[in-house]
């Protein structure tokens, strides 16, 4: 039998005591955070479940690798844990473009918040995966955890990841909305949760686009033709390039 994959177990938020006095809170409060540094990671009994009715599913494991693939793709001395972050998340932003350019990573994470990601990198950093304050960089344990997918650890706090599949369309749609709020200054349009939809259930006529929650009158009448036809391009080309493909027969 395989080793089971280990777990981060360093929890984000613990409670702390109330304190009887300011000095006893001092205290307690410091062999907390010398607890959870010491923490060992510890195996965990069962994999996080994944649906196949859910688009953005994907094992723990597997979320842990993109994390790493991510810091150890970025350029010496390597870049902060709160561009690592915002990478991940899809975030775009000029002085980054050189870094998203080096990974297929850009938006894997972009269905879980900003927190939530910065939060997994933190326990990373704690577990000794990655190591630097201003600059992350992976640390021995990281590389080898990259090159033997049993010493992968799986993320105490679960987190959905954008398909391989899907990440190209939702570039689109990234730089689509980036391009919009440049030119018409308007921050607000195309939220995270209209691209999520945009993603689970990619409209091909613009009748199913007005249905979508979030989805106003001034999206659809302005900007409708132009996301169903990224939308439409998008599966037109990944119809072409499967039929361009060689089968596992040809020789």
């Amino acid at each position: 039998m395989g080793r089971r994959p280990k777990r981060i177990d360093l929890p984000a938020n613990v409670p702390s005591p109330e304190p009887a006095t300011r000095r006893s809170s001092r205290r307690r409060g410091k062999a907390e955070t010398e607890r959870l540094e010491e923490r060992p990671i510890s195996p965990t009994e069962t994999e996080m479940e994944v649906s196949e009715e859910d688009t953005f599913a994907l094992p723990g494991q597997q979320i842990t690798r993109l994390v790493l693939e991510t810091v150890a793709q970025m350029p010496p001395p390597g870049v902060g844990l709160r561009t690592i972050a915002g990478i991940l998340r899809g975030e775009t932003r000029a002085n980054w473009l050189s870094y998203i350019a080096r990974t297929e990573n850009w938006g894997a994470l972009f269905p879980n918040s900003l927190a939530s990601v910065e939060a997994l990198l933190q326990d990373l950093v704690r577990a000794g995966y990655i190591e630097g304050k201003h600059f992350v960089r992976l640390t021995e344990k990281g590389q080898r955890a990259l090159e033997d997918a049993n010493e992968l650890p799986v993320p105490r706090r679960p987190l959905k990841a954008v398909p391989p599949s899907l990440r190209p369309l939702l570039w689109k749609l990234l730089l689509l909305r980036a391009r919009l709020v440049n030119e018409r200054k308007a921050p607000g349009l195309l939220k995270d949760s209209v691209l999520l939809q945009l993603l689970q259930h990619p409209p091909k006529r613009l009748s199913e686009l007005k249905k979508m929650k979030g989805v106003g009158a001034f999206i659809a009448g302005n900007l409708g033709k132009e996301i169903v036809r990224v939308v439409r391009e998008f599966f037109q080309r990944s119809e072409a390039s499967k039929k361009e493909a060689p089968s596992d027969g040809a020789a």
